[in-house]
């Protein structure tokens, strides 16, 4: 295993612990009135100084490797996968932003609107990086 490979496969560790710790976190507040949650804050904060760095890192290393990568089909949806994580989970912090912005406002519209769209771009994201990391799985045992 090369230096390049074992940074991106703990880049890609700390931002799955990432996503999966705030799954966790977002379903315990979920019942909660607006005033109560605190999710908002420390949903922002995870992401800002932990899960931002992390896809950054996974996606630089990632990059890196493609020059050495060779011509497969599950390699190249892997890529794909991976890719498509990235992209959806910048847009999912995008609406952490705007909802962590709503609830200092107590704007609690707002808030619920920011929440319900990354509910719904977080599927995708968890979806997507399941798949990158199967993929990626099932490239390096094969």
């Amino acid at each position: 295993m090369t230096l390049l490979l074992f940074i991106h496969l703990l880049a890609i560790g700390i931002w799955t612990g990432c996503v999966a710790t705030e799954v966790v976190c977002e379903l315990g507040q979920k019942t909660l009135s607006f005033k109560d949650r605190t999710i908002a804050s420390l949903h922002w904060n995870i992401d800002k100084f932990v899960e931002l760095p992390a896809i950054g890192f996974a996606f630089i290393t990632g990059v890196l490797m493609l020059q050495h990568a060779p011509n497969d089909p599950v390699l190249t949806l892997k890529i794909i996968a991976g890719i498509t994580a990235v992209c959806l989970n910048l847009l999912a912090s995008f609406f952490i932003y705007k909802r962590y912005q709503c609830f200092i406002k107590n704007d609690e519209a707002g808030y619920v609107k920011y929440d319900i769209l990354h509910d719904r771009v977080g599927v995708g994201c968890v979806l997507s990086i399941t798949t990158a990391i199967v993929l990626g799985g099932y490239y390096l045992v094969s």
